[in-house]
């Protein structure tokens, strides 16, 4: 039932009633809210009916209506002389029949969102919005304090210290009017909002400092999301908004949220109901509850082999039923990373959509250090080129890292065994692309990482085409974004070993310093060592 018809039944009960109504009746009748506080019940009716012609408070008595013309739209016509009400008949309905929600219905609520003196709206509370919803019908915003966000606020220097009584300002932020005012507005209605401890808990610290209690029972719309559509846990009002086509009007700050917030919950509790989620008492033991795992069946790998991935840096490829690399990702800690992938906020977003769909198993290769993964991932992404990578991320063209486009980065390879002998392996560059990987170069000049090495250097200072790359594939067929390795080079340049092959006058002159790096690095030499 819309909001006008909601008040034509009033006023037409009203008429028909031989006097004044509380407050509590009409909310129990009506509203099917049974508080016994009429300060409540009265606050929740005052934005329905204060606009309703002909229609009164009495203090102490309750609410009444002119008598005499058609009910509901509008004018109220000529009083008619008054006349005994005949007696009220239990066994008769004393106004039609309204199709109103049961008692604990998920559609009656009170919608929250709050805004703190820190940064990014954090810190005690300073404004609050409040949006009544009864019957899943929005009833008139309230915000507190009451004051246009354009008006102009006393600095905090300037504020009266706080004082205890009725009045005292509660620093820049709500008075205790104003708490008083949230908490009889609340009464026992839920309230809803985006996080709890985001937008609740500072209001409810608040009102324990001015000796009040908010004890209702709390929604988180986050929460919900996140159980319902598969969002991510830490997405954002307009992330929910986004993936259940809310439009976002109005201000960005709390007056604008709180409707965002407001239309988003309406719109999860069909899905409630769906799972059988039709009171409150279920919804909150639902909201309690972790996501459901993701159905793993379907892939070569189990929930047990994510778990037991290393926790270091790396790279990891997803591959398709046919063997065929989909995607080459990098990581800091392939455990956190990859397992990532496989929950159920992953369907949360398009790349995630695509991965869930197409792959089948995972391979990964740990690295000494997240350069030398971003090194390797830009060589994998040349070899196979995953079509996923190419649909979500730029990898189509290399971006010159400065007029350094012909770099040997020399990283120390993780240890194989702790009495085994460090190792190092030098990443070649060539006209901004990733051409080669050589591993296990140690102390052993002339072994064949080392020989390998110095007939790359020599097709470098011989030729002006660019060597081979890795895997024995022209690294002209390479057509990667150099960029990635760029970004940490930039990052990391006093901290990681490059020798820029431009500024060697011959092939043996950059073999000595790749030989002084090469050792640099294998005694775990800190910061930047230059090869001169």
């Amino acid at each position: 039932m819309n909001t006008q018809a909601l008040r034509d039944a009033i006023l037409a009960h009203l008429r028909r009633a031989p006097g004044p109504e509380t407050s509590r009746d009409l909310a129990r009748r009506f509203l099917k809210i049974d508080s016994p506080d009429e300060a409540t019940c009265r606050r929740l009716l005052v934005p329905l009916l204060e606009a309703v012609p002909g229609v009164t408070h009495r203090p102490g008595e309750g609410w009444v209506a002119a008598r005499g013309g058609p009910p509901g739209r509008g004018t109220v016509a000529h009083e008619s002389p008054p006349r005994q009400a005949p007696p009220r008949e239990p066994s008769r309905p004393e106004s039609p029949a309204l199709p109103r929600p049961p008692p604990g219905s998920l559609y009656d609520f009170i919608a929250l969102a709050s805004d703190g003196a820190g940064p990014a709206g954090s810190g005690s509370v300073r404004v609050i919005s409040l949006l009544p919803v009864l019957g899943g019908e929005p009833c008139q915003d309230e915000h507190l304090p009451d004051r246009s966000p354009d008006d102009d606020a006393p600095a905090d220097d300037d504020l009266p210290a706080p004082s205890a009584g009725r009045g005292a300002g509660l620093g820049a932020g709500p008075t205790q009017e104003d708490l008083e005012t949230l908490v009889e507005t609340v009464g026992d209605l839920p309230l809803v909002c985006h996080r709890v401890g985001r937008e609740v808990e500072p209001v409810r610290r608040a009102c324990a400092a001015a000796g009040l209690v908010l004890g209702a029972p709390r929604i988180s719309a986050a929460k919900l999301g996140h159980l319902l559509l598969g969002l991510k846990a830490n997405h954002t009002t307009l992330d929910l908004a986004a993936a259940l086509g809310v439009e976002a009007r109005g201000p960005d700050d709390c007056r604008g949220r709180v409707r965002v917030v407001a239309e988003a919950y309406l719109r999860l509790v069909p899905l409630l109901e769906e799972r059988g989620i039709d009171t409150l008492e279920l919804l909150l033991e639902f909201q309690e509850m972790p996501a459901a795992p993701l159905d793993l069946s379907r892939y070569a790998f189990t929930a047990d082999d994510l778990k037991a991935l290393p926790a270091v840096p790396g790279v990891y490829r997803f591959l398709d039923r046919e063997g065929a690399v989909i995607y080459v990702g990098k990581s800091k800690n392939l455990r956190a990373r990859v397992g990532s992938y496989f929950v159920p906020s992953s369907a949360g977003t398009a790349k995630g959509r695509a991965i869930l769909g197409q792959v089948h198993r995972l391979e990964v290769e740990s690295a000494a250090s997240e350069l030398e993964a971003a090194l390797v991932e830009a060589g994998l992404i040349a070899e196979h080129r995953p079509r996923l990578n190419r649909q979500f991320e730029v990898h189509e063209r290399p971006a010159p890292y400065g007029p350094r486009l012909n770099l040997a980065v020399v990283t120390r390879d993780a240890p194989i065994a702790a009495d085994a002998p460090a190792a190092c392996t030098i990443h070649f560059t060539r006209g901004g692309r990733y051409v080669a990987r050589l591993r296990g170069l140690d102390g052993t000049p002339g072994n064949g990482a080392w020989s390998l090495a110095a007939r790359l250097v020599d097709a470098y200072f011989g030729s002006r085409e660019p060597a081979m790359g890795t895997g024995g594939t022209s690294s002209a067929d390479h057509d990667i974004d150099w960029q990635l390795v760029a970004s940490y080079v930039r990052e990391h340049r006093d901290e990681i070993n490059i020798l820029d092959l431009d500024e060697c006058g011959s092939a043996d002159e950059a073999m000595a310093r790749l030989g002084v790096l090469v050792d640099a690095a294998r005694a775990g030499t800190p910061g930047r060592v230059v090869a001169r």
